[in-house]
């Protein structure tokens, strides 16, 4: 966990330097170098609000190099780095605009490290804001970089002052050149191994994704029990993550196997791998380092690493482990566990009230898995048993989307979709979720908490209106979720509580064009043509729930068409009748009925049409294709109340697009 930490030094700054006060430039009493929020929470993402972060710091005296115990001290609006303000007058040359560099390995605690300050005119500050690496100065007064985004400036670095800077060791320099075997009809030419492996990792993983492609092959193998431990970053050992399960292990053989790039593995009907790629492309999207130790029932355990710094022939190498990397990596009667070591830290990371970035790392981490894997944590993966997974020793639980008890289902339907060898099916059902104000009875009698944490879990932990859509399963695996793809283009705030679950199998990965991290899905026009007719009822019936009803002088609006919690929706077949409000509330005084017009037609083209007037009457035209309406019209013509009712309720009827429905079931 090596940073180098840039800054352009400000004049309220400089009165860290004695020397600054004594030539009478300090023009305010602050003592301390201002440290911004997001650099210290990339850099040391485990420290609390509460903490001072102490470090062991060398930099320049009028004696030589010195070591002093400084530490960053949280303000109101950033840290401050306090503890040592240099007496020495060597720093007789500090302006503003001077640039403060500080190396430091924050992978223990204290941290320890190196700061020393260039003036505006020194050779090396030209040299390190020419380069690329500093552009982050451009609108932010400091900038953390971690490992290979700061190679350059690291090397300009030690190569000025190297009692105090050294450069990391450089990915993909060999220590011995490729040679070019020359073959009868070419010349063989050998990757440089560090070089391709960066051009492998930039699959486009976050961390939970990542971690989810190991995931899936922990439960490949048979595993029940996933254990993650993500380690401290400040615990001694830099950024670490293990992934442990207690699937059937795997032989030398095999383990070599999946360690190659490619492997040329055997995947089951049900299997959620796809290309052998999985392991190598999640780890090295997020490690340098990562080690594979395997164990099979009553064999011991072995193990292999891969080394970005050290892969000189493509050799995996099995040297023995650290006494805390063997602690980190134990099994038991059988499994597979996965070690990642010197894990690149996120780019950005916004931490939420109350958390440092690194318990904000475990929460999207818990909340990833939560979904992905909620069939498989909740028991219902066909052929799967069910699967606990922990992180740090607490318990996953899973995120059903569709799983609230007032969410209702409409009927599923099975699509074939035809292939070159045989076809695959998928299973397509519509859902409709309930609103905030249902969640809010619903969860009335538990609690407000109870009621907001539905809503939470509904809406995926952010913006619900981004959640609706399509949530795409392969394998009973969450693979893609949110959105309508190519069937409309934007999400509609009145669409947001309709979902459609789409489950498909390994027959159809290159028909549906899954990418090699398991992340993109084009789905057949022929399939979205499908899936459209069915997430249309779902749409136009979140649509009523923010549609206000039609009203009438003499009646209270209609409830619509209304469904208990799971059931089962099929258009209006499945729908219960609108209930009618009553005309007149007791003690009131009868108001005048509208203008209702009637008229009987011979028509094949509806049964009813309910039209409104430009002066507010309403017209009822009814056909003699259904002849119950027909003398339903004939018994109450006379009254015009019943007729207003009578309007209302074909109104809602339409709505609900019944019509369309009985047309339709007449023509077939």
């Amino acid at each position: 966990m090596r940073f180098l930490i840039l800054r352009i030094l400000t004049h309220s700054e400089l009165g860290m330097f004695h020397e600054y006060r004594r030539q009478g430039k300090e023009g305010s009493k602050q003592r301390a170098i201002n440290f911004d929020w997001n650099v210290v929470d990339r850099v040391f993402p485990a420290a609390k609000d509460s903490d001072l972060i102490e470090m062991d710091l060398l930099h320049d005296t009028d004696k030589g190099v010195s070591n002093a115990r400084q530490w960053l001290k949280r303000q109101d609006k950033n840290w401050r780095l306090e503890g040592n303000c240099p007496k020495d007058k060597l720093y007789h040359y500090v302006e503003p605009g001077c640039l403060f560099a500080m190396d430091v390995e924050a992978g223990k605690s204290p941290a320890s490290g190196a700061w020393a300050v260039f003036s505006a005119d020194d050779h090396v500050t030209r040299a390190i804001l020419a380069d690329g690496e500093s552009s982050g100065l451009a609108k932010s007064a400091m900038i953390a970089l971690h490992d290979e985004e700061g190679m350059r400036t690291w090397q300009i670095l030690s190569d000025a002052r190297p009692d105090l800077f050294s450069a990391p060791k450089k990915e993909g320099i060999m220590s011995t050149p490729v040679k070019n075997v020359v073959l009868n009809n070419g010349v063989e030419l050998a990757p440089n191994p560090a070089r391709l492996v960066k051009i492998l990792a930039a699959v486009g993983h976050t961390m939970p994704s990542a971690v989810a492609d190991l995931v899936d092959n922990a439960i490949s193998a048979d595993a029940t029990d996933i254990s993650i431990k993500f380690g401290r970053p400040d615990g001694g050992h830099g950024r670490w993550m293990s992934i442990t399960d207690n699937g059937c292990g795997m032989d030398s053989e095999r383990l070599s196997e999946a360690m190659r790039i490619g492997g040329d593995s055997v995947y089951e009907d049900n299997s959620l791998g796809k290309y052998g790629y999985g392991l190598k492309g999640a780890s090295w999207s997020q490690a340098k380092v990562f080690t594979v130790a395997t164990k099979l029932e009553g064999e011991q355990s072995h193990h292999l690493t891969w080394d970005v710094d050290n892969m000189e022939g493509w050799i995996a190498t099995s040297n023995p482990m650290e006494p805390w990397e063997l602690e980190a990596t134990v099994l038991g009667s059988s499994g597979t566990v996965v070690l990642w070591k010197d894990m690149r830290p996120p780019q950005n990371l916004s931490a939420a009230r109350g958390l440092d970035p690194y318990s904000y790392e475990v929460m999207l981490l818990e909340r990833h898995l939560a979904l992905v894997f909620h069939r498989f944590l909740e028991g219902k993966a066909v052929g799967r048993k069910k699967v606990t997974i922990t992180i740090n020793g607490n318990h996953v639980e899973p995120n059903n989307p569709v799983g609230h008890p007032l969410a209702s289902a409409y009927d599923a339907k099975t699509v074939r979709i035809p292939t070159e060898y045989e076809d695959g099916k998928v299973m397509v059902q519509a859902y409709l979720l309930p609103n905030e104000e249902e969640i809010a009875a619903y969860h009335q009698k538990e609690g407000a908490d109870a009621a907001r944490r539905a809503r939470d879990l509904i809406s995926l932990h952010g913006n619900w209106n981004d959640t609706q859509g399509l949530f795409i399963y392969r394998h009973d695996r969450l693979i893609k979720w949110g959105g309508w793809h190519q069937m409309w283009r934007t999400n509609d705030e009145k669409t947001k509580l309709a979902r459609v679950v789409v489950n498909f199998d390994k027959v159809l990965d290159d028909a549906f064009k899954i990418n090699i991290s398991k992340q993109i899905v084009q789905l057949p026009m022929q399939l979205q043509a499908e899936i459209k007719s069915l997430a249309n009822l779902a749409r136009k019936d979140s649509q009523k729930k923010y549609r206000k009803p039609r009203q009438t002088p003499t009646t209270q609006p209609h409830a619509g068409f209304s469904t208990g919690a799971n059931a089962t929706r099929n258009g209006a077949e499945k729908m219960s009748a609108p209930t009618l409000s009553p005309t007149v509330s007791p003690g009131a005084s009868p108001t005048p009925a509208p203008k209702v017009g009637i008229k009987e037609v011979k028509t094949d083209k509806f049964v009813w049409k309910v039209t409104k007037g430009m002066t507010g009457s309403l017209d009822i035209q009814v056909s003699d294709l259904n002849p119950g309406l027909s003398a339903l019209v004939r018994q109450i013509r006379s009254d015009p109340h019943a007729l207003s009712h009578l309007a209302d309720f074909l109104g809602g009827l339409d709505e609900a697009e019944v019509q369309r429905h009985l047309m339709t079931e007449r023509d077939d």
